[in-house]
């Protein structure tokens, strides 16, 4: 590929990556998002920050440098930071062709749109830590003896850093570590071996020593709150086995059939390639399901970690595959495959059109009972504790669309003269899917947009002199509302919390906001509630409705 090309396909990856999520720059912050722009406001947040001191830090400092209402500006930064990371490291481990694909997959991933807008840590920076101590591995790896040593002392200080932001780095470490033994176990035996464990050792001492320096200079960390935190995902309290579920599900969607197909290709020369990645990858997925349990935190949130390594091993698998696309004359090379592509991915995205269901998230057993049965006319809803707000997409669509990945995957695995045209429709496929999720997060145009009714209904509150105090449903748009101090609290539709919020209506003395994402259930303790209820605002978009009651 000449000079000229590549310029202008990196200059174009990179547009395409502001601009699939520029238009979600200034989504409402959603509960944890709302929490943690709120606490940065402030260095005096000890009883909040429950991480290693970097990352309040962090948060601190990107508070003053964009403020609070371009905070998202800050994982979005540092989110293309670590696409041109992927870039490099990839290019030095499988060559150009390669890296580019990685990154286009990077760009294009929905989970990765997601991640770069969220105002936490592991959407973007623990990524980035990732990444830049890979990079600092390999250059350490391939360099000379003098220049060796200062690779060295940056993989060090990287490490170190990442692990003082969170401490789920310990992953990255491990993997490098691993990695590493693995290339040199040969050459570790007896002797050679104590540089490389009084590195370790050192390492263990100056993370510890730098802990208790920070809690004592620091006002807003203690030791004893991070361990804490950490303590609440032992397991001891017995896993929630359908949130697991719900939650890994989630991941798989958002990660999209076309970062995950490319894993039945890998070949032996990949995975030694990107055997770092490979790790990185099991030792996760052990730590989040079975070695902690995170049934009762944000999962979907800390399973962004599998964004970048599956980037990178499916774009240089791609890039094996369809290395003619590479070639000046695509059209008449994949003609028919272009074609098939794009009447494919047409025909599934007009199913996002055509009238769906929208059910409760509770019951679970309906939602469940549904999927099973094969009614899969749906609206899904997408929402979680650290974002998004909220949006749906069609189920029918989701998983005709994974359906069809499959198929095409494995007929491609078993017919290798099959594989590049095949994978071209799987490309298409791919693409579309991702662009439905991306638009309906940031846009809403098919199913809805949360943020246009809480706006509206936002609007009609402020107005409003006689409403002091607002409960909103699922604590959304309690960012809006405290600015305007008429937040008054917040409640879950989940069947555990009934008989206390049965007390807390009854207490309570204001109006109730309900920005209907996911759906009440109307024949559950909620539906009903409300039911009896007048209102006194309403607002929709698509599927979506906002209501303002006044219950008595």
């Amino acid at each position: 590929m000449n000079t000229k090309k590549y310029t202008w396909l990196f200059v174009g990856l990179f547009t395409l990556f502001l601009v699939m999520r520029l238009p979600g720059l200034h989504i409402p912050y959603h509960q944890d998002e709302w929490k943690n722009v709120a606490a940065s406001a402030t260095d005096d947040t000890g009883s909040y920050w429950a991480h290693p001191p970097l990352m309040q830090m962090s948060f601190r400092t990107a508070y003053i440098v964009f403020g609070q209402d371009n905070y998202r500006l800050f994982p979005l930064v540092v989110s293309l930071a670590t696409g041109i990371l992927l870039f490099a490291v990839v290019r030095r481990r499988s060559g150009q062709g390669a890296a580019l694909w990685s990154l286009f997959l990077f760009i294009i991933c929905f989970y990765n749109i997601l991640g770069s807008l969220m105002p936490d840590v592991d959407g973007a920076i623990i990524p980035f830590f990732f990444l830049a101590s890979v990079y600092a591995y390999d250059m350490y790896l391939s360099s000379s003896e003098m220049v060796r040593r200062r690779w060295f002392v940056w993989l060090f200080i990287i490490c170190l850093v990442g692990f003082l932001v969170k401490l789920n780095f310990i992953l990255a470490i491990g993997a490098i570590i691993a990695d590493y033994l693995l290339t040199n176990w040969r050459a570790l035996r007896g002797r050679p071996a104590f540089p490389f464990v009084a590195s370790l050792g050192i390492f263990g001492v100056a993370y510890v020593a730098l802990l208790y320096l920070f809690q004592a200079i620091y006002p807003g960390f203690t030791i004893a709150s991070m361990l804490g935190h950490a303590n609440q995902f032992s397991g001891e309290t017995g896993r929630n086995y359908t949130q697991i579920i719900v939650q890994g599900l989630k991941a798989v969607y958002y990660l999209s059939p076309l970062l995950l197909a490319p894993l039945l290709f890998v070949k032996k020369e990949i995975f030694v390639k990107l055997r770092v990645f490979f790790i990185y990858l099991l030792f996760g997925l052990l730590f989040y399901f079975v070695l902690f349990d995170f049934s009762r935190g944000a999962l979907d949130k800390y399973l962004m970690f599998l964004i970048v390594p599956l980037a990178a091993i499916g774009g240089t698998v791609l890039s094996g595959i369809l290395s003619k696309l590479e070639q000046k004359d695509i059209w008449s090379s994949f003609k028919l495959p272009i074609v098939m592509g794009v009447i494919v991915s047409v025909a599934l995205v007009w199913i996002n059109f055509i009238p769906h269901d929208v059910i409760a998230l509770y019951p679970k057993s309906e939602w469940f009972a549904r999927a099973l049965h094969g009614q899969w006319k749906m609206l899904t809803p997408l929402t979680g504790g650290s974002g998004p707000l909220g949006f749906y997409v069609s189920f029918l669509f989701i998983i005709l669309s994974n359906i069809t990945v499959f198929v095409l995957a494995v007929v491609a695995f078993f017919k290798k003269e099959w594989r590049p045209a095949i994978l071209v429709v799987v490309l298409f496929v791919g693409i579309s899917y991702n662009l439905v999720f991306a638009e309906e997060y940031t846009l809403g145009m098919i199913n809805g947009s949360a943020p246009t009714v809480l706006e509206q209904t936002i609007d009609f509150i402020v107005k409003e002199d006689s409403i002091k105090q607002v409960l909103t449903y699922n604590d959304i748009g309690a960012g809006n509302l405290s600015a305007i101090k008429k937040y008054g609290g917040r409640f879950y539709a989940a069947p555990q919390y009934e008989e206390g919020h049965k007390d807390k209506f009854n207490n309570f003395d204001g109006v109730y906001m309900v920005i209907d994402v996911p759906h009440l259930y109307e024949q559950g303790f909620y539906g009903k509630f409300f039911s009896q209820c007048k209102v006194l605002f309403e607002a929709s978009s698509y599927s979506i409705t906002g209501r303002v009651y006044k219950c008595l």
